[in-house]
């Protein structure tokens, strides 16, 4: 998992808390934060002799990477802004794909329930390429998920997948507003 370098809470936090030392009240917005997670793979669905076309679910996971959160005294909230999925080595294309949810969770006991952060339905129109556009919720504040011990996503395909193994990159684009108030 990579992150954007621009992602520096302490730059963030030790220039909020300077102006609000000073008895006033400051805010920031956070810029863009790119979070990557290469090579989530499935394992392929084997045919059924006889019986072309059909539609299978598979489901995988991978976690959250540590040290990306903010303190809650800067009262921080970020969305998601865009989320795009790509298909890894000689794979062609993504058009198997006729549905996806990536959903942000945690192990944690006092976790809030799991957020669809993104989610895809292939329409009737157009060509899918290697690369798909997710729909994703910008109202969503994730960091109440981020800073749970535990966060992890889990991602759903369904459509008529591959037989063999498989693998996407997928990719998260975030931003967000941080403010605090010394009066």
């Amino acid at each position: 998992m990579t992150r954007s370098s621009l992602f520096q809470p302490a730059l963030w936090t030790t220039l909020v808390a300077a102006l609000a030392g000073v008895g006033c009240s400051a805010s920031a917005d956070i810029p863009e934060v790119i979070v990557t997670q290469t090579g989530v793979g499935f394992d392929g669905v084997p045919r059924i002799p006889g019986v072309t076309d059909v539609t299978t679910s598979l489901e995988t996971q991978f976690e959250h990477p540590d040290g990306m959160e903010l303190p809650d005294f800067l009262d921080p909230e970020l969305h998601p802004r865009s989320a795009q999925v790509t298909a890894q080595g000689g794979m062609a294309d993504l058009s198997f794909i006729e549905s996806l949810t990536l959903t942000l969770t945690s192990r944690s006991p006092d976790a809030p329930p799991p957020l669809v952060v993104a989610s895809y339905e292939r329409s009737s129109a157009g060509t899918i390429g290697k690369t798909i556009a997710l729909r994703t919720d910008r109202d969503s504040d994730v960091l109440k998920y981020w800073g749970k011990e535990g966060a992890f996503y889990d991602l759903a395909v369904s459509g008529i997948l591959p037989q063999d193994h498989w693998a996407v990159d997928v990719s998260f684009s975030f931003s967000g507003h941080l403010s605090i108030s010394s009066n």
